[in-house]
């Protein structure tokens, strides 16, 4: 069995791989930068470490003695910050993580990158291999600049030599979000019952699976080699359609044009500024349901074994947690 370090513990993904980890019989060793989301990690037999990614020897420490390590712990860009600041921000934060890890001589590294640096392509799913271009073409939403620059990051330190492996999720759905940062893809037509929705498809899988597929990448991925983990291609309608009828809400009957989920994006941001909150319509989530992204996780189902829970489950799953801690 492993010793390993999950930076990022308490995020939605990072709960989930500490959990994966336990369930395979390995010791954990928890990092967390907040101790308001440790209430995640209740109850679990781990060792729980406060680290600050920017301090190096906070990092050299808690990797003492591990053998693996997962960097769930990605930079997540605020929409008020700038995508040049933000993509600064999380490349810093990924060189000094991997430089730590090159002296530390682990067995493995899984790096946790998106889907979203995965391109999309017209008339087909989309596959690992299909990886967006490095310097990219043009702009993206900062969401996905930051993770594209992170993860040449990781894939630079695996051509130098480490164990690096990466994993792309798609859009987690689950328990222990207490972010609530996918959730909000939940929240939205859950809590605040919005009227309308855009003709998109997106990809999501059940978190729980992802934090599987992780420790499965550790054991058993390639190094060097990005695994998509993803499972159901769903339309925003039919997708809001299975949210609406766990909760007990009436869906959305009003497919909108794309100019005026823009406008509304807009809103959004604007009383997020008044109130100091985050926006519960981004303008980058918007932009990204401009084109279709439908991916096919062959490869992580053939090579990790990964999962693929029904998508009720994981909506009712999210739904229950998110009832239990006060988000509905």
């Amino acid at each position: 069995m492993a010793r390993a370090l999950v930076l990022g513990a308490t995020g939605h993904i990072g709960s989930h791989i500490v959990r994966a980890l336990l369930a395979g019989g390995h010791d954990v060793r928890a990092s967390y930068r907040q101790p308001r989301y440790l209430s995640v990690l209740d109850g679990l037999s781990i060792e729980r470490v406060p680290i600050d990614l920017n301090e190096p020897d906070q990092i050299r420490r808690a990797l003492t003695g591990c053998d693996w390590v997962f960097y769930a712990a990605g930079y997540y860009p605020g929409f008020r910050e700038s995508c040049e600041s933000a993509m600064a921000r999380g490349v810093a934060a990924a060189r000094t993580v991997l430089q730590c890890c090159a002296e530390a001589k682990l067995q493995r590294i899984v790096f946790t990158s998106s889907a979203a640096t995965i391109r999309r392509v017209p008339g087909r799913a989309a596959t690992e291999m299909d990886h967006e271009s490095w310097p990219i073409d043009g702009r993206r939403p900062v969401y996905t600049m930051v993770k594209l620059a992170m993860e040449q990051e990781a894939l630079r330190a695996a051509a130098e030599g480490l164990p690096v492996v990466i994993v792309n999720p798609s859009v987690c759905l689950g328990e222990y979000d207490a972010h609530a940062f996918s959730g909000r893809a939940i929240l939205v037509f859950a809590k605040h019952p919005l009227p309308f929705y855009l003709t998109h498809t997106f990809n999501v899988i059940y978190t729980g699976d992802v934090g599987i597929g992780h420790v499965r990448a550790a054991e058993r991925g390639r190094i060097g080699e990005r695994y998509l983990l993803a499972a159901h291609n769903i339309t925003i309608k039919d997708f809001a359609a299975v949210v609406a009828r766990l909760a007990g809400v009436t869906p959305p009957r009003v497919c909108v044009p794309y100019p005026v989920a823009r406008a509304a994006a807009y809103a959004s941001e604007a009383f997020a500024w008044l109130t100091r909150t985050e926006p519960l319509l981004p303008r980058q989530v918007v932009a990204s349901a401009r084109v279709i992204q439908v991916l096919d996780a062959s490869k992580a189902v053939a090579e990790l074994g990964l999962p693929q829970t029904p998508i009720e489950e994981a909506v009712e799953r999210a739904l229950s947690w998110f009832r239990a801690h006060g988000f509905l």
